[in-house]
């Protein structure tokens, strides 16, 4: 009894926290609610049940039944693995894989927050220690320097754990094929969480160019592209490209005016987006990236 206490206080635990990580409901947003409901229950669309097929459908499926159990062959495999993908097509199969997805990015987002409890409670813990030995000031330095270090590692080590999830919940997603499930507002959703979370993480971990073509395709998500962060996470990366080949090579003059031009449209827009056309702001960065395209076609 203990034992079931505990999975289901675990298992409320796990629901709660994906639902505070969500945006704030506003007043009106009853639809929005609904799809909230149904992406916990980790469910795209409901599955075919036999009242809802006509006769020659049942039909069908009777037959195919019969067939298989006569080719039935649990060693046989494949070789060309194009008909074999069919499955993928299945409401059956998008509904499993979109609730891996789902219990993934789940989880991710408990290592992160875990972490950041953590590292609240270390520091004030720290913070509260009489320290009566410490009687120089470079001790102090001393002391506060290994307090960083043992908060970097275990930021580190929670980053790459929660990136793992993300990165297992963005495969399950790219694994289902239906053209019409993708489109659903369930899975854009979904999508775009994880894709965030992923972005953000991997970034934290320094490992900017990677986090370039997930961008890419978050803002290719219905109004995604309307998220000035996005783009300023996109100007820093492009920036970063073009600063490793201008520094240390490894690339073409070409490619880093490409990162260049990359790096001033994302720049802009991100302003454009915060500020507005009309800001002081945006007029400033213009100027920047005014200076910087002259610097590029200068001989």
């Amino acid at each position: 009894m203990k034992q079931l206490l505990i999975l289901i206080l675990a298992l409320s635990f796990s629901i709660s926290v994906y639902a505070q990580d969500q945006p704030a409901a506003q007043p009106g947003q009853g639809q929005d609610e609904q799809q909230a409901d149904e992406l916990l229950k980790g469910e795209l669309v409901p599955e075919e049940e036999d009242a809802d097929l006509t006769e020659e459908q049942k039909q069908r499926r009777k037959v195919i039944q019969e067939q298989e159990a006569l080719w039935k062959n649990p060693d046989f495999k494949a070789y060309n693995k194009n008909f074999q993908e069919l499955h993928q097509l299945s409401k059956a199969f998008a509904n499993n894989k979109f609730r891996l997805a789902l219990s993934n990015y789940q989880s991710g987002v408990n290592v992160l927050l875990k972490n950041r409890e953590w590292v609240e409670q270390y520091r004030k813990e720290e913070a509260e220690k009489k320290r009566l030995d410490e009687k120089w000031y470079w001790q102090k330095v001393d002391r506060k320097a290994r307090e960083e270090r043992v908060v970097s590692r275990e930021k580190l080590s929670s980053k790459q754990t929660a990136l793992n999830y993300f990165t297992r919940s963005i495969n399950h997603m790219d694994e289902i094929r239906n053209p019409d499930l993708r489109e659903r507002p369930e899975f854009k959703r979904l999508l775009s969480d994880v894709y965030r979370h992923w972005i953000m993480v991997e970034y934290d971990l320094q490992n900017l160019p990677q986090t370039i073509p997930i961008l890419e395709l978050y803002i290719e998500i219905d109004d995604n592209e309307k998220e000035y962060p996005a783009h300023k996470y996109l100007a820093s990366a492009y920036a970063f490209e073009e600063n490793m080949i201008k520094k240390y090579g490894g690339g073409s003059e070409d490619q880093m005016l490409k990162y260049r031009y990359k790096k001033n449209v994302h720049l802009l827009r991100a302003t454009e987006l915060k500020y507005g056309k009309d800001s002081p702001e945006y007029k400033h960065i213009v100027n920047i990236v005014n200076r910087d395209e002259v610097i590029s076609v200068t001989p």
